[in-house]
């Protein structure tokens, strides 16, 4: 069992404080495997293993996020892909009758217990999956059942301790796993965005005879399997955390303008004193601001959201795709506009603002993406 730090408060700022001043030194050495070692002994990656509020949940995990992200987005992002698979899994309202609810306990006892991070493939792309594509099947072995395919992207691959995502059952729908990930038939392909994205641990993965017990398996609903509650509400808190990281970077760019400001000289006066660059940076704090305020209000219509009300899940999903669309496009106007004030400056290379500049784009590529979402909207 791993030592975990139990804290008074479960977002206690100093602590927070401290992750954030590991990770610094993890990006100055590339060391990233021991940052994810000490961000275990921490409870910064377990808010909804302790957090019962749900809304409040929300805002804790997002806030994290946000914090990691203005240090580094690419390891923000990943650990976002844990965030929303716990957080989603753990406010659920499984019904106590269930056999889904006494699984999801006894498996949040163990991730809190043991400071496990979770890595996940992803789950369906849309509110409607209508490609028909499966891409990992399984198949039922006795009281087992047998996994084959291969998913395109996983963060914390090779990092994480368990792997979450959702297979194909012939005939019978979907189902969520949850598995151990050091096994033999789970192959890790090589990174998928190089060093672009370091420190996210991202790649392909494989499935090849995985051998999963029925223990460690939820079953979807079969009857509505292309519109299963829990898959909507886990895009949709995966829709309402994404944002964090890229807005976190959007706000460490605004921080660094401010700072070259004071020390920028211009016609004998510093850019900071002179109206024109007021207006700039005013501008830009109230894009952040729209941003941030569209993915904070997400939180209510997670904590409005009943279990079989269409109408909640519908409002609640749809919220967190707005608050997605629009925040990474806010991010990226953030960053492209503060380019343009700073000039050279902010493309020196090793620069926080040079490689947020580079990664910043990725927001707007993940699913639901722009092209995904205008679809959906345009059909309603």
């Amino acid at each position: 069992m791993k030592n975990v730090i139990i804290i008074n408060e479960p977002q206690e700022e100093d602590t927070l404080k401290k992750v954030c001043q590991v990770l610094s030194e993890a990006e100055k050495t590339r060391n990233y495997l021991e940052f994810y070692s000490f961000l275990k002994t921490t409870n910064v990656p377990f808010i909804s293993c302790y957090e019962k509020k749900i809304k409040k949940a929300y805002q804790e995990c997002f806030m994290a996020l946000h914090r990691i992200g203005e240090v580094s987005i690419p390891v923000s992002v990943a650990l976002s892909m844990h965030y929303y698979v716990l957080a989603s899994f753990a406010s659920y309202p499984f019904s106590k009758t269930s056999t889904a609810y006494w699984k999801r306990e006894v498996l949040l006892k163990r991730i809190k217990k043991e400071g496990l991070l979770i890595a996940n493939t992803g789950s369906v792309r849309t509110y409607k999956d209508a490609s028909g594509r499966a891409k990992i099947i399984a198949q039922k072995e006795n009281n087992s059942y047998i996994i084959n395919g291969k998913a395109s992207f996983m963060s914390l691959a090779g990092v994480a301790d368990y792997l979450v995502f959702t297979a194909a059952l012939p005939e019978e729908g979907k189902a969520v796993f949850f598995i151990p990930s050091n096994n033999d038939n789970i192959i890790f392909g090589d990174s998928s965005f190089d060093h672009t994205m370091q420190g996210s641990f991202t790649r392909s993965v494989k499935f090849e005879n995985l051998k999963v017990s029925s223990s460690n398996v939820i079953q979807l609903d079969r009857a509505e399997q292309e519109r299963s509650e829990i898959l909507i509400y886990q895009r949709s808190w995966f829709q309402a955390l994404i944002p964090a990281p890229y807005l976190g970077g959007a706000y460490r760019v605004i921080s660094q303008l401010k700072e070259f400001s004071s020390k920028k000289i211009k016609n004998g006066k510093r850019l900071a004193d002179s109206e024109r660059f007021s207006n700039d940076i005013g501008d830009l704090w109230i894009t952040y601001k729209a941003a941030f305020q569209l993915c904070e209000q997400v939180g209510v219509f997670i904590e409005d959201f009943r279990v079989g009300n269409q109408s909640s899940l519908k409002k609640l999903f749809e919220a967190s795709v707005i608050a997605k669309y629009y925040s990474m496009h806010y991010a990226e106007e953030i960053v492209n506009k503060t380019r343009r004030i700073m000039g050279t400056s902010f493309l020196t290379p090793d620069s926080i603002t040079n490689k947020i500049y580079k990664e910043i784009v990725f927001g707007a590529l993940q699913p639901m993406t722009d092209t995904d979402i205008r679809d959906y909207f345009g059909k309603q």
